[in-house]
Formats: structure tokens, sequence, C-alpha cells
């Protein structure tokens, strides 16, 4: 295959894709820079490269396939996996993504692109099991399952648009499978986690078919407390159960999470 071949078909790519395919070497990098230089191709970040060739001269890359290119071990988190689900309450130019490789912030055509660490799991590998892949029209991307980004963005609310979005957007599930999030809460060994993602689940426990019997092991995990839903640890309504203070507008937490 040429390069021009290559380029009409691979809206984007990384380096090392490319490579694989034109062979490894200065002269396969020499002819991507070429194309570079000739407006064919365009230079996202280091080893991240975007066709502008034939049909893709005039159109925008998806953003979640231009993050996946950025290591080959990058996850969608966050708002953005709750995007990716068709969760998510409002739209956002944020693109989140947990990966190994230390990249910096960068923005690509008006989407701003965040890098996050994984989350530290008490095996490196636990976090694969709680990731599924999402067919996009350009390509796939690699994102967080449901039960995970539940998890994800109730302990980091901060990351995924604050309270209200998050409890709006959980809003839409139509269903958990409260021991698949009993699993990861497993493999996070963080009570605090525990705790919010608990009283997030007891809140629709009816709708989302949650086993009682998930919730009972859940309240075995935790310890003395006291726990806080939000991380500006506002000692709110006291939550016995869950050991948990909830902020001063839990009133508004409940209509949101059962609109």
């Amino acid at each position: 295959m040429g390069v021009q071949s290559f380029l009409e078909e691979n809206h984007v790519f990384s380096l090392g894709e490319f490579r694989a395919e034109m062979g490894d070497g200065h002269s396969a990098y020499n002819l991507l820079t070429r194309a570079v230089n000739q407006g064919q191709a365009e230079r996202v970040l280091r080893g991240v490269y975007v066709s502008r060739l034939g049909r893709f001269s005039q159109t925008d890359p998806d953003p979640y396939v231009v993050a996946a290119a950025v290591s080959v071990d990058a996850v969608m988190v966050y708002h953005s996996a709750l995007e990716l689900h068709g969760l998510a309450h409002s739209p956002s130019r944020r693109v989140q993504f947990a990966s190994a490789r230390a990249v910096a912030r960068f923005v690509y055509r008006d989407f701003r692109f965040e890098r996050h660490e994984h989350p530290k799991t008490r095996q490196a590998s636990d976090t694969v099991q709680f990731t599924t892949v999402v067919r996009r029209p350009e390509g796939v991307a690699r994102v967080t399952t449901r039960e995970r980004t539940l998890v994800d963005c109730v302990n980091r609310m901060d990351l995924a648009g604050g309270l209200e979005e998050v409890s709006r957007s959980l809003a839409a599930l139509p269903y958990v499978d409260a021991f698949n999030v009993l699993a990861y809460l497993k493999t996070l060994g963080s009570p605090t986690a525990v705790a919010r993602t608990g009283w997030f689940l007891e809140q629709r426990a009816r709708d989302w078919y949650v086993a009682a019997g998930a919730l009972d092991e859940m309240r075995a995990m935790l310890g003395p407390g006291p726990y806080y839903l939000t991380r500006a640890n506002e000692a709110g309504r006291w939550e016995r159960s869950w050991r948990l203070y909830l902020p001063s507008n839990v009133g508004d937490i409940e209509r949101w999470v059962h609109e």
C-alpha cells in the first residue's frame, strides 16, 4: 500500500499504525513527514496524525478516535464515558482518557483533550475487565463500562461535570448490574467510593434492579467513617446506613437522580 492509499483509507492513525503498514524505519517516517509538509496529513501531537486527503480533506475527525490513537491503553473516562454511553445530560468539548503515557493537555479542533492516570487498583490488570469497546464511524474507542463509569463519576464528580451533571446523567441509566459495580469497588479498595456508590444505587434500587444482597455486601465493606458525598466534605444530612454525610442540597440531588 502506498502513502496516498493509506491516507485515503485512514482518517486517524498513530505512527505505529503507519509504520506497521508502510514499514519500520526512517524511510516510513520521512514519507509521513513529507505528507504533512504537503498538507496531505496533519500532526495532532507526537505519534498521532490525521489524514487530510480525499474524503477526509474537509472533515473533522472523531475526537474519541483521536484520543484512542494517543496510546494503545487509552480508555475514555468520566464525562467522556457518559457521553459515549449516551448518558450525559449536557454535551462537552472536553475529551477525557486514561493512559499510562504521560501526555500534556492539548487542544485540537476546538476539543480539549485531558489525560488521566489509570485508577490505583489492587492489581495492575484489574481495570481491564471493566472496559469495553465502542464502535465509532471512523474506528473504535475503548471506554469504561457503564458500571465502572457510575463508580468513577460518583467518586470524582469534579471530573465528570459536577454533582448535578452526574446525578442527572446517571438517572438515564436503564439498569445497573450491581454485582459488576461491587466487583469494581473491590478492586479499588476505597470505603469512600463504596459509601458514595452505595447511596446512589439505593436511590434507584427498584428502577435499576439492584439486588439487596449487593447493597448489604457494600455496607459490609465500609469502615467506621464518616464519609462525604462530595470532595468538599460538606456535612449536611447524615445517612446512617452508609455512614455518609450528604450536602445541604440533598433534596435537589434526590430530585435529579429520579428525574
